[in-house]
């Protein structure tokens, strides 16, 4: 998941003095390289999982996960863990994948694709309660009204009134809840290494692969068909849950967080407002689609929407010396 929130997160909350023109240094420009690498490598995650959507999305989810949070472990600060931020980054990185990728089998994936895409629009709602210092504007409600707005252009020629279909689309908005609130959590804790995260998606990816082994010993109880009925990966299959743990779900990860470190945060940010049209125009193209009206006039309002929302605010906020946080 999507890290690209807690990138617009720093980048609204940085002193005005760090907003000002500036030329890039080739760190800068290094780090600027390895987020545009990340967030192309992240428009992919709808469009794998979609061709391996005959697999359990708990599997796809287990084995993603574990492959990508293993690749950080060595570099975990055991020592300065919190057992409570450990529980609610598992939870949450468990959550927000599997549901979203549950509702790319059960809905729609364009539909699926784009309503999960609402989460930066659920971060402006988030943050003024969460965080001190941040308070909702007119352009916040603007931006909101604009998605609202999307999901209804991209929703109306594509998705009929069933059941199986309502169901997978509440699913897509719970996964942007979750991955909305993630993020603002992490926010308010700036202090948390980032290679937790590691541990966070190696514990989710566990957690998936139990429930996936339960579902399939307990058939009565796997409603929505999730356990080992699907059978074994085949060696294609494999190379694609290989490719999410080394690229969305592993390396995307770090690539994201050397950037923000390095680079300039306000500006990466930015550059995040493309994923959804890249994600939805790659799951289209897949099922032979092509880019439809509907759904590019759906992907450019939530664009427009995200970046009327992420727009920085004139008001000049204060910071706390020890962690950069505004203080309220």
């Amino acid at each position: 998941m999507s890290p690209e929130a807690s990138g617009q997160l720093v980048a609204d909350r940085l002193p005005e003095a760090t907003k000002a023109p500036f030329s890039l240094t080739r760190q800068a420009q290094i780090a600027m390289t390895m987020a545009i690498c990340a967030l192309l490598i992240w428009s992919t995650l709808a469009v794998s999982v979609v061709s391996i959507s005959q697999l359990s999305p708990l599997l796809t989810t287990g084995i993603g996960l574990a492959g990508g949070g293993l690749i950080g472990l060595p570099w975990v600060p055991w020592r300065s863990l919190r057992l409570l931020s450990v529980a609610v980054g598992a939870l949450a990185m468990f959550g927000y994948h599997a549901l979203y990728f549950v509702s790319l089998r059960t809905a729609d994936p364009v539909a699926a694709n784009l309503l999960h895409y609402l989460w930066p629009l659920l971060i402006m709602l988030f943050s003024p309660i969460m965080l001190k210092g941040v308070r909702i504007e007119v352009r916040h409600i603007v931006a909101g009204i604009l998605g609202f707005a999307a999901a209804c252009v991209c929703l109306a020629p594509t998705v009929s009134i069933q059941g199986s279909q309502i169901g997978g689309l509440s699913v897509a908005l719970m996964s942007a809840a979750i991955w909305a609130y993630y993020s603002v959590w992490s926010g308010k804790f700036p202090e948390i290494p980032t290679a937790a995260v590691s541990l966070y998606c190696l514990l989710a990816g566990i957690g998936s692969l139990v429930a996936y082994l339960a579902l399939s010993a307990l058939p009565d109880l796997d409603v929505w068909q999730l356990g080992g009925k699907f059978g074994a990966p085949t060696s294609g299959q494999w190379l694609m849950l290989g490719y999410l743990a080394i690229g969305p779900l592993g390396g995307a990860f770090y690539l994201w967080d050397h950037a923000m470190k390095k680079g300039i945060p306000h500006q990466i940010a930015l550059i995040a407002y493309a994923v959804p049209i890249a994600s939805t125009t790659f799951v289209s193209v897949f099922l032979g689609r092509g880019l439809e009206i509907a759904t590019a006039l759906g992907a450019a309002l939530v664009t427009l929407a995200v970046a009327i929302g992420g727009r920085p605010s004139r008001a000049k906020p204060s910071y706390t010396a020890e962690t950069g946080i505004q203080d309220g």
